[in-house]
This record gives structure tokens, C-alpha cells and sequence, in this order.
């Protein structure tokens, strides 16, 4: 019956890299979890508009899945409870074994303003994970009686990505260009770091947010690119940054620890659980403290070369594909069974 399932993932469109996008493309390419697995794209993060027309497309499949099937959920906060809700909500009604996990950067605040209904809807699935341990025991006491468990994202190990000591000195900034994360902040270390690495150079790629990126010495700022695009940018880097000021688990510093990366970052979300193991913390908006952190590694290689590797073998120990493949056939089964 494991291979005969299906798996039926619901949530933001897996041809746009970054987000829960990257975890749904992973999770469908390689056919994670036991079965064949299929993504149906609720919503693009480049057509708004759209998206209630294409969510209620996707909810056709979970009218014609199989009894034995699986329907997975990726929900993060505010529209996601009423858009991707509805999914789980359909799904329960008609008896599917339904997972639901737990991404965005606002979901404790968004629990604030509307308990109520994110209780509503965690209470329809059947398993829950979530990204940090926070989440996990706020998820609880909204859902009694539900499985809630802590699931890393998976990540695509780049073992054939050259040391860290290797590179030039490039820091990398990937993901939205905006205020939630830290892109203004990371703007003002970099005129400290540039004066102080005269060689060295800033890589910020990713969608326009809130923030437009001054003309600044050495910096260059790309628009989003592909997985390929992604993975040569994060090979010639030698430490990855994102000074966000809310986050839940950013796959990029995820990626950059699996291309063997060291990466400085804020204490937010689940990011500290991985600053053990890869990378340094500054406070939220602490620009001298940022620009402090990127210049040690870029000032000594062998630094970043060694908590880079450091943060490779974590990765592969504990969220890789196979490691991520094995645990998530687990849940499902548990799933299919309280259903």
C-alpha cells in the first residue's frame, strides 16, 4: 500500500526557488515519503489575485484522491488559514489522512489575532510538524490531542561544493528584498565591511520587497534566480547573511550549511538551532555587531572553512534527503492511521 499511495502536497508554487515553494520542489522531486508524490500550487507569489481561482483547482485533487492517499498542507499564516484551511478542512471531511506543516515568519503573532482559528483548522489534521520548538508547543495547546512533531526541512546536500576557505571574500544575501529581512540592515554593516575588506564583495539576490537597495561600493543586487542560479551563487560565497528581523526556518541558511557555508544571522525563529552548528548571531538591527561577524569570516578563511564543513556534516546527519525521507514516511503511515 506505501507504494501504491499518493502524496498530494498543497501550498505556494514549487517553480519559485525560496520558501515553502524550495520545500515542496524537494519534497516532489524526490518522491518523498513512499509513493508517488505530486505538488498542487495554491497560490504564486507574482499573482495575488490568482490565487482563489487556483487554490480551488488544487482542491479538486483532494476530491479525487484515494482513500489510501495522503494530503499535505504547508500553511504559514493570515490567508494561508483561510486558503490552504479550506484544504484541510475539505480533506478531513472526506476522511483523507491529512499533515500539516508549519512555515512563515509571523505565525506566533498571527496566533495572537486569530486563536481561534488556527485552533479551527489544526484541529482537522491528522499530524502536524513545525520548524522550531516554539512553534511545536504553541501548536499543542492550540490542537490537543493532535501528533505535533519538530521536522527540519529538508536539504539538497551540495558535497561537491569547494571549502569555504577556498572562495573570494563574497558575502550572500538570498531571499526577499525587504525590511522583514534585514536587507536595510545589511546595507548599512556592508559600508563598514567594504571599508574595512577592500576586496571584498556583497551578492544580494532575490524578489523586490519593501526595501530599495542603494547604489553602495562593491555591492551588486540580482533579481531572483533559479535552483542552478542558486547554487553557483552559494559556491562562490564565502559566507552567506540574512539579518531578518522575523523568520521561521530559512531554507537558504539550510543550503548554504549543506554547500558547506557558515552564515551569520539573527536569533529568530528556529535559526538559533542552526547557529549552533554553522553560524553566528547578531541581534535584529545591530549593523556594527553584523558587520563585525562578516568580516571575521571574511578576514580569515580557515574560519569560514571550518564551521562551513562543521555545518555540512550537521546537515547531513540530520536533514538530508534520505534521513528527511525516512521520518516522513513515518508520519504519513501514523496519519493514515488516525484517519
Amino acid at each position: 500500500m506505501v507504494n501504491r499511495r499518493t502524496i498530494h502536497h498543497f501550498g505556494p508554487d514549487p517553480e519559485y526557488v525560496g520558501g515553502m515553494g524550495s520545500v515542496i520542489r524537494v519534497f516532489t522531486e524526490h518522491q518523498m515519503g513512499g509513493g508517488s508524490v505530486r505538488s498542487h500550487p495554491t497560490w504564486r507569489p507574482v499573482a495575488w489575485l490568482g490565487s482563489i481561482p487556483l487554490a480551488l483547482r488544487a482542491a479538486r485533487h483532494v476530491l479525487v484522491a484515494r482513500r489510501h492517499d495522503v494530503i499535505h498542507v504547508h500553511l504559514a499564516e493570515d490567508g494561508s488559514f483561510v486558503r490552504e484551511g479550506a484544504i484541510v478542512l475539505l480533506a478531513r471531511l472526506l476522511g483523507h489522512a491529512t499533515v500539516a506543516t508549519i512555515h512563515g515568519a509571523n505565525f506566533l503573532e498571527f496566533t495572537e489575532r486569530h486563536a481561534r482559528l488556527a485552533g479551527f483548522v489544526l484541529r482537522r489534521a491528522d499530524v502536524i510538524t513545525c520548524l522550531d520548538p516554539q512553534v511545536c508547543s504553541l501548536v499543542k495547546a492550540l490542537a490537543p490531542g493532535v501528533q505535533v512533531e519538530l521536522l527540519a526541512n529538508p536539504v539538497l546536500m551540495d558535497m561537491d561544493s569547494p571549502s569555504a576557505e577556498e572562495t573570494e571574500e563574497v558575502v550572500l544575501f538570498a531571499g526577499e528584498v525587504g525590511f522583514r529581512k534585514g536587507a536595510d540592515i545589511l546595507c548599512q554593516a556592508w559600508n563598514l565591511v567594504a571599508a574595512a575588506r577592500p576586496d571584498a564583495r556583497c551578492i544580494i539576490v532575490g524578489p523586490d520587497g519593501d526595501f530599495d537597495v542603494p547604489q553602495l561600493d562593491r555591492l551588486e543586487r540580482l533579481p531572483a534566480t533559479d535552483t542552478a542560479g542558486m547554487r553557483t551563487l552559494m559556491r562562490a560565497a564565502r559566507v552567506v547573511v540574512l539579518p531578518s528581523r522575523a523568520e521561521g526556518m530559512p531554507m537558504v541558511l539550510t543550503e548554504a550549511m549543506g554547500a558547506g557555508r557558515p552564515f551569520v544571522s539573527t536569533p529568530v525563529g528556529g535559526i538559533p538551532d542552526l547557529a549552533r552548528e554553522g553560524g553566528v548571531l547578531v541581534a535584529a538591527g545591530d549593523a556594527a555587531g553584523l558587520a563585525r561577524a562578516l568580516t571575521d569570516f571574511l578576514a580569515v578563511p580557515g574560519l569560514a572553512g571550518a564551521v562551513g564543513e562543521r555545518a555540512r556534516r550537521f546537515c547531513q546527519e540530520t536533514r538530508s534527503i534520505d534521513v528527511i525521507d525516512e521520518r516522513l514516511g513515518v508520519l504519513y503511515q501514523a496519519a493514515i492511521g488516525s484517519s
